[in-house]
């Protein structure tokens, strides 16, 4: 019976609707995302992964838990790597990590000099012939077990909650539009998003609204091609000039989000991935969870100040904007006030004018008595 009360409790987590007030700040990052070119997914995935290299940079370099990780996973990714020199003032903790790095490389390396021995004609002949095959060098059997990029899993874990806030908020009205105008998602994300929201009642939706924008990136590039017919080169290019551009970040998202040791949306699982534990962080995961489940509520706070001073600015700045016009409106009118009054003044000066001449022409033209 208990099994079953449980097992309801879980139904019952899984089909209930979404909160519309539980809104966290990936709710709002996505906001912000809509607004820009691309992928919001990829676009958010890409700057997360210059905070997190920025911040690890400044304050994590010596700590021994990060050291640790990165020789696990050999440093960073082709993709991450290259971000470093973007970093402003980077330089110093890439010396540091990778020196650290570099060492434990010569090592193996030296290992694997002292165990290199040539095989003879015949020895290979006879692997060949047997199907055996000698053990490979201890240098690459270590790199082969190389864990994955550090940044890589957080970059992860990053997209299944960007995806899973999509999915939850797609049938709000005022998300739903903003996402409606946003370039949407990639497909290696909208095969995650699958992934992830199986059975979701929003993944139709989601599905029905990448089709249409798909259908009208086709009629683009069929327009895109007919024109570089010489017969129609000279018609106007509008919006289809960019479309074989924009389809490249549809089928592989941003360059570089997706490399080797990432894949694509296929390889996602339903469950959200976990994160890399330390090798002796059993008793700190309560209180690591705890103080990040702390920071996410501070941010969040944070980001709806920042937002709501925004809209404080901007109202007043509308106000500003005006009470300058109608301070103008003002001054055009006493302006306008003061032109009359002087038109009007001369008006009256003209007339009296010319009656004191008409007197003066009748009095001369009399006779004298």
């Amino acid at each position: 019976m208990e099994k079953l009360r449980a097992l309801m409790q879980d139904v019952g987590v899984i089909l209930r609707p979404a909160d519309p007030s539980s809104k966290f700040i990936s709710y709002f990052q996505l906001l912000d995302a809509f607004e820009k070119v691309g992928c919001p997914v990829c676009s958010l995935v890409e700057q997360g992964a210059l905070k997190a290299l920025d911040g690890l940079l400044y304050e994590q370099v010596n700590d021994p838990y990060t050291r640790d990780r990165l020789l696990e996973s050999h440093g960073f990714c082709n993709w991450h790597a290259w971000m470093l020199p973007g970093i402003h003032n980077s330089a110093l903790g890439v010396a540091l990590i990778y020196r650290h790095l570099l060492q434990e490389t010569l090592e193996h390396l030296k290992a694997a000099s002292q165990a290199v021995r040539p095989r003879g004609r015949w020895q290979r002949l006879w692997e060949r012939l047997t199907g055996s095959r000698e053990e490979p060098l201890p240098v690459l059997a270590w790199r082969r077990k190389k864990a994955s990029c550090y940044l890589c899993t957080f970059a992860r874990r990053s997209e299944h909650d960007y995806l899973r806030t999509i999915l939850e908020f797609l049938g709000e009205a005022e998300f739903a539009e903003a996402f409606t105008r946003s370039a949407g998602l990639c497909l290696p994300h909208l095969y995650a998003a699958m992934a992830i929201g199986r059975d979701h009642p929003n993944l139709r939706t989601l599905l029905a609204m990448h089709e249409k924008r798909w259908q009208d990136l086709r009629w683009e590039l069929q327009e895109f091609a007919r024109k570089f017919d010489y017969r129609y080169a000279d018609e106007v290019k509008g919006r289809e000039s960019s479309s074989w551009h924009r389809v490249l970040d549809v089928f592989v998202g941003r360059a570089g989000i997706f490399g080797p040791e990432r894949g694509d949306g296929l390889a996602y699982q339903a469950q959200q991935p976990a994160a890399p534990a330390p090798a002796e962080a059993g008793s700190h995961r309560a209180a690591d969870a705890e103080y990040s489940s702390e920071i996410e509520g501070l941010r969040f706070e944070n980001e709806k100040l920042r937002r709501r001073i925004e809209e404080l600015l901007a109202k007043q700045a509308e106000d500003h904007r005006t009470r300058l016009a109608l301070e103008f409106q003002v001054l055009k009118l006493t302006s306008d006030l003061k032109a009359m009054t002087v038109d009007l003044a001369a008006a009256k000066g003209g007339r009296g004018a010319s009656a004191a001449a008409s007197r003066a022409i009748e009095a001369d033209g009399q006779p004298a008595g």
